[in-house]
Parts: C-alpha cells; structure tokens; sequence
C-alpha cells in the first residue's frame, strides 16, 4: 500500500520532455512507482486534467532568517515552489555577528521570535533551522557581503591581508558545511566597495567543496556588459560556476543588450565554463531606495550614510550628484522618478507613500523629488522599499527563452497576516512561477509546457546539484505540485499584490502534502520541509 497516489494526471517530469499520463505513487518522503497503478493507498489525489511535475525551486529567494517566523513561506507555496534558495545578492543569515553593527535590530527579532542563542557561523545557523518545523525545503548561499561585514565592518576599503585570509576560510567553511556557494551585491555596501581579486579569492577558497558564485553584477544598465564580463572572470579565474542573478538591461537606453549579453554566456559556455541566469517574469525590479543615492555616501554602514543626509553641507553635495545623475542615467531616459514607487515603510507617518512614486510624494509633500527621497530616506533610518519600472518586456523575453536561464522570484516569502504581511510587495513574491505559466506558456506561447517545467524544477536541481530532487522519478524525493494548465494563474498586481496564485490545487513536500487548494498548512511536527545542504 502506498501511503498517496495522485491518479490521473499528466507527469511532466521535468527533463524537457513530452508529458505523458500516468499515475504517481508515494511511500514516506519518496517517489515509489510512476505508471498505472493499481494498488491502493492511505490517500488518493485526483489529478485529472492536470499536470503532475517536480516542485518548483526559486533558484533566487531572499527568505533567509525570516523563515524562522514565516515557516510556512506561504507566497512561495503557494506557487508550488518546494524549495527556497536563499542567501543572495551578497546577504545571508550567516555568519552573524562580527563588526556586523548593524543587525542589533535583527538579533533583537530573532530574540522575539524565539532565537536567543545566535549563530555564528553557517553550520549554526542551519542547526537553528533543524529544530524548526518548516513547510518548505531550504538552501542558501553564504553572501560576500555579509561576511564582509563580519569582518571588516562596513567601511570602504580593501581588506588587510589577515582580513582577506579571514574571509576566505568563513567563505570556505560555510560551503564545506553545506552552503551552496558565495553571492555578491555589487550594488549593496559595503559588497560595493570590494574589488574584482578579493571576489576571486573568496570564490577559489570554495572550489574544493564545489562552490558557485551567484552575482548581483555591479551594473545591470548602461555598463552591463562590462559587468558580465567581471561576473565570468572571477569564475574562470576562481575556478567556480557562476550565477547571474535576474538578468536584465535596465534603462531604455540598455533595452536590446540583453542579445549581447546572453552571447556572452553562450561563449563562456563553448569555453567549458558553468555560467548560467535566473529571471523574474516583471518588468519593474524591487530593491532598497538607498541605491538611489551615490556609494560613496553608504561608506560606514547606515549610521555614516544618515549622519551625512543630515549635514547641510554634505546633502548639498549629495542632492547636486543626484539631480545631475538624473539629467545622464538611464532614470532620464526610462520615465525619471514617476518610474521609483515605493513599495514599504516604517513609520505610520509615512504610510502614505507606499504605492506612490517619489514623483507623486514630491508633488503632495511640496518638495523636489531628490528632495523628497533623500528626506524619506532619512525619517525611515535608510529602510525604504521600492519598485522601478524600467525592464522592456522583449527583453524579457529573450532571457526567459535563453537555454541557460532558470526561474527566481527574487523575493522574501511573504504571507497574508503578521510576518512580511503588509506593505505593497512586489508581486513576484506572489505570483511568479504561475505567471510564467499562465502569461508565457498558455497565453502567448514564448516557452512550451515542458521546457517552463524544466526551467523551474530539473535544470535548477542539477544546476545546483540537488541529490534525487527536481523530476518525477521513482525513488526521488516526493517534491511534486499538481496544477491545472488550463487555470493556474497569478493574481497579484503591482497596485495589489497580496494574493495567492490559483488553479495549484495539491503542492507537496517531501511526501507530506503542504498546501491544499490554495492554502498553506502550518507545519506540525518536523514540517514536511528540510535544510538541504551542499553535496548531501
């Protein structure tokens, strides 16, 4: 007897090919039988006129700590994502602590939620997460410049050569005791400030255990192609994989370099190098406010960077740099700040602003929009959320077609109350797997079925090299979501976005069936989901 068997469905396996009928039987945590199936069951799931595949894997998440209070990440599976890759764009939940002076506010809400003894290291953190029941299944990897920061604080500056030999053994210690490999956010400080030898010696101190380098390149605009260069480099020259995180040409100037850019992966690739991309299907992207602002003014850490917002003398120098750059970059050309919404705020005096561009705020605070951002970012500490609307939509889509090119959400699981339940989040948080489903398979047809199936479970499972994860194979793992291809859709928007996907009605994780027509369980017991680490 098996303990489910979801009848009737068409198995799209995850490989790339053809779907085809068949029943899929379960014992515990594994795939048992996949064919027509007599036998009887604890549980029968109807799949009739639906699509059986592997979990999704949201190759580029930003859960990380949060998972700990959001242990369900319910806009996740919602979606029939089965497994968080977090630890991007150069932040993870470890190592922590340090000269890291900046998360007392962190260890004060890990301490509410429970956690009082804080990790150090990566193999702390993820023994934290074996004593929490989640419902999902997670991986990371350790960021650049969170170890950084552990380090050497937030100053801008190269490391001392005990500093680099520092860094270099967390980066290696964290990818031995699992972590997938080392991120960067090269747009982010105090990763900012670090030169291309200092990335490669962090990346070649993990090719032993197999490491990846995942990049938040330091220019995704007018300098792109620069910035995939440097993102190769450091992988050939450190001997390691690379990610390219949400690939994309930011600006209307850019659109159309994306065909140069993906020409360049294709030429490492020939070379025999492992370079790939992930992509989110919107064309606005969601990040801090702060990036708005010149680097150098982010030189030690938020307490520096709102010390100089508040010195006349300095804002003056900053607010110039800002109005000029605005009159130059690609914000001039691609709708200037009517394209900046902001998306979370703090403070309840300033909930006003979320879903309103900085233009918008300008006008209905009477200010300049330099102005206007540079005051908000002040009265929020430097935290402020926002979206900008600058992707071409053909762009898009020749990344999503791109052979290389697997599926992230970019985003921290969110849910409908408490935790991550407020704010206008992007909806990629929501809705970002079934609308590629939806907008790219059944209504315009850029991708097939099979090959949207594949790009979001097996080609990121052996891109990662998930053991037994990632098709619908016997004796793989029972990560499986059961949607109807004819209804699955996204219903979050950019103006509403908290709302769950429709048309998924089974996701289950590791056997256990996690979400039920829509709704997430909360997870008992152990929860049906696990920490997976590197090479296990």
């Amino acid at each position: 007897m098996y303990d489910i068997i979801i009848k009737n469905g068409t198995v799209v396996d995850g490989s790339g090919a053809p779907g085809f009928r068949a029943d899929v039987g379960l014992t515990a945590d594994r795939i048992e039988a996949v064919g027509e199936l007599e036998a009887s069951a604890k549980r029968i799931l109807d799949a009739d006129g639906c699509v059986v595949c592997p979990g999704f894997i949201d190759m580029h998440s930003h859960t990380d700590e949060s998972v700990i209070a959001n242990r369900t990440c319910e806009s996740k599976l919602t979606q029939g994502v089965t497994t968080e890759v977090s630890g991007n764009c150069g932040y993870s939940a470890a190592p922590f602590g340090g000269q890291q002076t900046e998360f007392d506010e962190t260890a004060k809400w890990l301490s509410e939620h429970g956690v009082d003894e804080l990790w150090t290291s990566m193999d702390g953190f993820f023994s934290t997460l074996d004593g929490i029941p989640m419902s999902i299944n997670f991986a990371t990897f350790v960021g650049h410049g969170t170890i950084r920061a552990f380090v050497l604080g937030y100053e801008d500056r190269a490391p001392s050569a005990d500093e680099l030999a520092e860094m270099k053994k967390i980066a290696a210690e964290s990818v031995r005791d699992g972590a997938f490999g080392v991120s960067s956010g090269l747009i982010y400080p105090p990763a900012c400030f670090a030169k291309t030898d200092e990335l490669v010696a962090l990346c070649a101190a993990t090719a032993q255990y197999g490491g990846i380098y995942s990049t938040h390149m330091r220019n995704e605009a007018e300098r792109l192609l620069a910035a995939v260069e440097e993102a190769i480099g450091i992988g050939r020259d450190a001997g390691v994989g690379v990610q390219i995180s949400h690939h994309k040409a930011c600006g209307v100037k850019n659109w159309g370099l994306v065909h140069d850019s993906l020409a360049m992966i294709d030429r490492a690739r020939a070379e025999g190098l492992d370079v790939w991309a992930d992509q989110y299907p919107y064309v606005a992207t969601s990040t801090s406010l702060g990036i708005m602002v010149p680097q150098w003014v982010h030189d030690g850490g938020r307490s520096a960077f709102l010390s100089r917002l508040r010195n006349p003398e300095t804002r003056a120098k900053i607010r110039d740099e800002m109005v000029r750059g605005m009159e130059t970059g690609y914000l001039a050309d691609s709708g200037g700040w009517e394209t900046v919404v902001v998306s979370s705020v703090k403070n309840e005096s300033n909930f006003f602003c979320e879903g309103l561009s900085v233009q918008e705020i300008a006008v209905k605070t009477g200010k300049h929009p330099v102005d206007a951002c540079l005051d908000l970012l002040l009265e929020e500490g430097g935290g402020v959320g926002m979206m900008h609307f600058v992707i071409s939509e053909d762009d898009l889509k020749t990344v999503l077609k791109h052979p290389a090119v697997v599926v992230g959400t970019d985003a921290t699981a969110r849910s409908m109350s408490g935790w991550k339940g407020h704010g206008k989040a992007h909806p990629r948080a929501y809705g970002t797997f079934p609308r590629i489903l939806k907008k790219y398979v059944r209504e315009e047809g850029v991708l097939s079925l099979e090959e949207a199936v594949a790009k979001m479970s097996g080609c990121p499972a052996k891109r990662l090299g998930l053991n037994q994860r990632g098709f619908v194979t016997k004796g793989y793992y029972a990560d499986l979501v059961v949607f109807d291809p004819a209804k699955v859709a996204d219903t979050a928007t950019f103006t509403d976005s908290m709302h769950n996907a429709v048309g998924i009605p089974y996701v289950l994780v590791n056997g256990q069936v996690a979400c039920e027509d829509g709704k997430a369980a909360e997870p008992v017991g152990q929860g049906s989901g696990r920490v997976l680490r590197r090479g296990a």
